[in-house]
């Protein structure tokens, strides 16, 4: 920053907060806050989420969109003992991320990724069955578009993704089902490889 308070560009003193945007900074900041607490909090209202959308065992490739500290492997491995051959949690939060891995890294199947959902540094078309995102999209926030470009749709079973509005009526992104209310403002949306529930 300049005297006056303003931000100076320059690659070799540019600060995390200008690199990532003012939304994004915030955002990665109140997780990265909430990181040692968050399952305390909400670990009940995810897993009443993940009840009622996720219905079968699964033992593929699962790529959990703002995975944050696990919470959705937990479930996995523990409420319903089934145990996905690859598990790629992605996060913007870096301390939700190094709690998801400290305690699931020595499984062998759990990676993180470090990144924005709107610009996920996948390469290629990476072949996932399952891709899952709860409490991350808004009608203001996220383009669901940038993960369903990345992954090979032709080998993904499903995408199942929550949607929350405050400000309006929550719709399902083109291409997804309706699959319930979750709250007065979240919704569940369902992508499978049939193109419906």
């Amino acid at each position: 920053m300049d005297e006056t308070g303003e931000r100076t560009g320059g690659s070799v003193g540019q600060s995390r907060e200008h690199a990532l945007g003012d939304a994004r900074y915030l955002i990665m900041n109140y997780y990265d806050s909430l990181s040692r607490s968050y399952g305390e909090l909400y670990c009940r209202e995810q897993i009443a989420k993940y009840s009622r959308a996720i219905r079968a065992e699964l033992h593929g490739r699962v790529l959990d969109v703002g995975c944050g500290i696990g919470l959705l492997y937990s479930y996995l491995t523990k409420k319903l003992r089934t145990f996905p051959e690859l598990y790629v949690g992605m996060d913007l939060s870096s301390e939700s991320l190094k709690k998801l891995r400290s305690r699931y890294g020595k499984s062998g199947v759990v990676e993180v990724v470090a990144a924005d959902a709107g610009f996920p540094p996948l390469r290629g078309k990476p072949s996932f069955t399952h891709v899952y995102s709860f409490t991350l999209y808004t009608c203001d926030y996220g383009d669901v578009g940038a993960i369903l470009n990345l992954v090979d749709l032709d080998f993904t079973k499903e995408v199942v993704l929550t949607l929350m509005c405050s400000s309006k009526e929550p719709r399902c992104p083109e291409g997804f089902s309706y699959a319930g209310r979750l709250s007065r403002i979240e919704i569940l949306c369902v992508r499978s490889a049939a193109g419906g529930i």
